[in-house]
């Protein structure tokens, strides 16, 4: 039986890591499967260029990890059963929830933007970490005179 090993999040390390597990071991000996809500690879430290109009070329993960053995799924994580060795999921479709079995989990699914209650970062700061953020800031670029 194959060793299962579930990678929660597709960032630099989400994906590094399961591209050079890959490379390092056997697909008879290991089934790599990485879990992210996105299709493509967001390059997090290229956000600002998205923000002030810049387009970036999409970089897939499906040609990305090509010929691997890396299983992509589209999904969201919504809780890990570490007892069970189980991933809770969303389909990115919202074609309902399942449950993913593994041996070995990594967990990269990175940091979330928080204001931590600062007084009017709601309404006047923008976090530019994910490609939502980026585009909303864009928007409120472009309406500026």
């Amino acid at each position: 039986m194959q060793h299962r090993i579930v990678v929660l999040g597709a960032g630099y390390t989400g994906a590094v890591a399961a591209g050079r597990l890959a490379k390092r071991l056997r697909r008879e000996d290991v089934a790599i499967t990485l879990v992210n809500a996105e299709p493509d690879f967001v390059e997090r430290v290229r956000m600002h260029q998205v923000a002030t109009g810049q387009d970036l070329k999409p970089r897939p993960f499906s040609e990305m990890f090509a010929g691997t053995g890396v299983e992509l799924r589209l999904a969201r994580v919504t809780g890990v059963d570490v007892d069970r060795k189980t991933v809770s999921l969303i389909d990115a479709n919202d074609a309902g929830a399942e449950e993913l079995p593994y041996d070995t989990l990594v967990y990269a699914l990175g940091s979330r933007w928080n204001a931590q209650g600062v007084p009017g970062t709601a309404e006047h700061a923008y976090e530019i970490a994910g490609r939502p953020g980026a585009l909303r800031l864009r928007e409120r670029l472009a309406r500026l005179d």
